[in-house]
């Protein structure tokens, strides 16, 4: 260049940030040392490059004065940028990284020419890219978006770009007006950012101009895909620069605040953040397993959106869970925070009509006397129906649906009532995981209370509890009911702990006989035909009907309305009217226990019944089907155990010890031996639990492969792949579906009188509302009677 060519005005800067990219950088360089322009200035910043980049650089400033070289130490992109807009003395600036190039050499000539016909502050142009195979290439240009037009203000240019999306925030396919660009540097702030610096520097470029125009061009940008860290292949020793995007908000954020445009912006800024968060987990979600937990943690590096990033996950995982609690297994926000337990939540949907409730209100008393406070969690309250609870005990009620705002609320209450713990009694509910997940996220310990059985989801009908054990792995502690559990989950690397049920130990009653009274037998239940089989209590009680006289039999226990019509109608039809009585459900079940003679059981599964303690307690015998592996029955006392759904024996039972007094005397003291032993055996309930809150707080609790103890690997793997084959069980009826020629038909004859029903019945009409009413009532009738039958 000569001294007469020095003097002259420059024109455009173009900004090089350069970092070891010295096997594209002659390319890049070589395309501006041909640019035909003699007005522009290359300013280059090797930001600390230790390649041969910066060597790279001071040869192309040894051959053309318009290259201007800054070698500074390693501050990232965006402060390489920051310190060549500071140096830029051209009208207009653009943006070329290390690694693209400009496609021609008139390119230069022709930005100038179009940035002086459209006066912008920003100009867009065409760009082409390389490098990458044409999907991705395609998956770039839609997010460029190609939209051709003009805006005139600064909050619709960012509400298209950051909102809507209409615009691209890429900053390589714009020339911009340098004084613009530089009002912006005061507020970019020296931060170690390379993945979205686009966006962030972008943004504030867009504030402070009041004009944008994109038109269409020739391409004037070649843009290699792939190199940089925001285009490359997940990789974990990149994910933590890449999850470093979720700083942007907050950082634009506080610069809003500043100008006091917080609110003006305050919807903008949330799509922005919500395109931000969907980028980062969307690039941590396509990490290997064995990364997973370390690209997870990478989403909390901005302490402002922690919340919205575990409601992200929610909403993204809602369909895979178990995918999702394999991935965060071991991550490190979910550390609990270093602090006593002195509050404890407890959930479960309700505290009335079953065990489980029963249970509870058990518990909470018993935490009481131990020193702590407690606040129960549930989705419904019924004070009339309820168990007792002590008066101290704080209520909070949650939304039953994540849709529902479940997840905000839980997370709003576990902070007003500074909650510790939470223990999680509902071990089966779809909101498990999730509700696990957002108390973990706070730092406070979850633990989970198991009351089924491990096999449950062997049952073809519980083929979607095989996801459940990978779901407990979110928890500190598991509490389980039996040993057998307890072997189960433990083998899975649960940390589990054996605790019974709270038992109200009442002193022992003996059963007084009097040969001459009526005989009361009692089943106490909630009336459940697929666990309880009440139907076959029906049946067994009328089989005993029939052979003693002076014989009343209650059934105690809530159901749905047609389960109270079907005894209802049982009785009546049998004429059983002054020998089957239905009492409906209490909290008071003291008046049934302390005269019942026999307690009849006929659960296909338990796991620590609470009405075989009870009956224990009152020294009643009790006949149930076989329930082997329950604590309570291992001693074989106090109780006469048929095979399941035998109704026959199980009747034969009840008449043997109705007409043998001294027989149902001997269980009755058999009760008394059997409580005793277990008293002796099994360390209490809050005792246990206990000892685990003293090791939560030491950190003590690791799961059980990492600890010195005996590990049998094939049984962990005799469990695994028995939770994999019901898995994939489960997987393909899901899939796979498999029909006779007459169900084809069947099904081609209902969609055919569909099709026809709909010509007169059009949905979203009074007259479909009104046909689908009629059609759910048939069918509840056709229901019944089958059942009946």
């Amino acid at each position: 260049m000569t001294a007469q060519q020095e003097n002259k005005e420059i024109t455009i800067s173009v900004i090089v940030p350069v970092h070891n990219v010295e096997a594209y950088l002659n390319e890049c360089l070589s395309s501006l040392l041909f640019q035909s322009l003699e007005s522009a200035e290359f300013i280059v910043i090797d930001d600390g490059s230790t390649d041969k980049s910066g060597q790279i650089c001071d040869e192309f400033a040894s051959k053309d004065s318009r290259f201007k070289v800054i070698h500074q130490e390693n501050k990232g992109t965006l402060t390489a940028r920051k310190t060549a807009f500071a140096a830029a003395k051209g009208k207009w600036c653009i943006c070329l990284d290390g690694d693209d190039k400009l496609p021609f050499n008139r390119v230069l000539e022709i930005e100038v020419a179009l940035a002086n016909k459209y006066d912008a502050d920003i100009l867009r142009f065409d760009m082409d890219a390389f490098g990458a195979t044409p999907e991705r290439i395609q998956a770039y240009f839609r997010f460029r978006n190609p939209w051709y037009g003009i805006i005139n203000t600064p909050y619709e240019i960012i509400n298209a770009v950051f909102s809507q999306g209409t615009i691209g925030w890429g900053m390589a396919d714009k020339i911009y007006r340098t004084s613009i660009v530089k009002r912006t540097l005061p507020f970019v702030k020296d931060t170690f950012l390379i993945c979205g610096t686009d966006c962030y520097q972008f943004f504030l470029i867009c504030y402070f101009s009041s004009t944008f125009q994109s038109i269409k061009t020739e391409p004037l940008y070649s843009y290699r895909i792939g190199c940089g860290i925001s285009t490359s292949s997940p990789d974990a020793n990149k994910i933590n620069e890449q999850s470093k995007i979720l700083l942007i908000p907050s950082y634009l954020s506080r610069f809003l605040e500043s100008e006091k445009q917080e609110e003006k912006y305050q919807n903008v800024l949330k799509r922005l953040t919500e395109r931000l968060l969907d980028q980062a987990v969307t690039q941590v979600s396509r990490l290997p397993i064995a990364d997973s937990a370390t690209g997870f943690d990478s989403l909390f590096v901005n302490p402002d959106l922690r919340d919205l990033v575990v409601d992200y996950l929610i909403q993204k995982y809602w369909s895979s869970p178990a995918l999702l609690s394999k991935k965060i297994k071991g991550a490190r926000f979910l550390a609990p925070l270093p602090k006593k337990i002195r509050k404890i939540g407890i959930f479960y949907h309700r505290v009335y009509d079953g065990g489980v409730q029963r249970v509870i209100s058990l518990q909470i008393p018993q935490f009481l006397e131990m020193g702590f406070k407690v606040v129960l969690f549930t989705e419904e309250i019924k004070e009339e129906l309820e168990y007792n609870l002590p008066s101290t005990t704080e209520r909070v009620i949650l939304p039953s649906s994540f849709k529902h705002g479940r997840g905000a609320k839980l997370r709003k209450y576990l902070k007003e009532h500074n909650v510790d713990l939470l223990i999680h009694h509902a071990a089966h509910s779809n909101n498990l995981f999730f509700d696990g997940l957002i108390t973990k996220s706070l730092g406070i310990r979850f633990c989970i209370t198991s009351h089924e059985i491990c096999t449950l989801f062997l049952l073809d009908k519980c083929s979607h509890l095989s996801q459940f054990p990978f779901f407990y792995h979110i928890a500190d502690a598991m509490a389980v009911l039996n040993t057998m559990d307890l072997k189960f989950y433990s083998a899975l690397g649960i940390p589990t702990f054996y605790i019974p049920n709270p038992i109200q130990f009442l002193p022992f009653t003996p059963k007084t006989i009097e040969p001459n009274d009526v005989k009361n037998l009692v089943w106490i239940a909630r009336l459940d035909q697929f666990q309880k089989n009440y139907v076959e209590a029906l049946k067994i009680f009328k089989l005993v009907c029939e052979k003693i006289d002076d014989v009343v039999c209650h059934i105690v226990g809530r159901g749905e309305a047609a389960d109270v019509e079907y005894i209802t109608n049982y009785v009546k039809t049998n004429g059983l009217e002054n020998k089957i009585i239905y009492e409906g459900f209490t909290t008071n079940l003291q008046k049934f226990l302390s005269t019942a003679d026999v307690q009849l059981i006929t659960s296909s599964f338990e796991c620590f019944p609470m009405n075989l303690i009870e009956a224990k307690q009152y020294g009643i015998p009790v006949v149930l089907f076989e329930l082997p592996y329950v604590e309570l029955i291992k001693d074989q006392k106090g109780i006469i155990p048929v095979p399941q759904h035998s109704v026959k024996e199980a009747a034969e039972a009840i008449i043997e010890l109705l007409r043998n007094d001294s027989k149902r005397e001997a269980l009755s003291l058999a009760s008394e031996q059997s409580l005793d032993t277990f008293k002796r055996r099994v360390p209490s309930h809050i005792r246990s639990w206990k000892d685990i809150i003293d090791k939560l707080e030491l950190k003590e609790i690791t799961p059980p492969h990492s600890r010195h103890e005996p590990f049998d690997p094939d049984w962990y793997n005799f469990w695994q792949t028995i939770l994999f084959f019901q898995s994939e069980n489960k997987q393909n009826k899901s899939e796979v579906i498999n029909l006779s020629t007459y169900d084809r038909k069947k099904i081609e004859r209902y969609e055919n009188c569909l099709s026809f029903l709909l010509i007169f019945f059009p949905p979203q009409t009074l007259r479909y509302n009104l046909i689908k009413k009629a059609a759910r009532k048939i069918y509840n009738y056709i229901k019944k009677y089958v059942r009946s039958k």
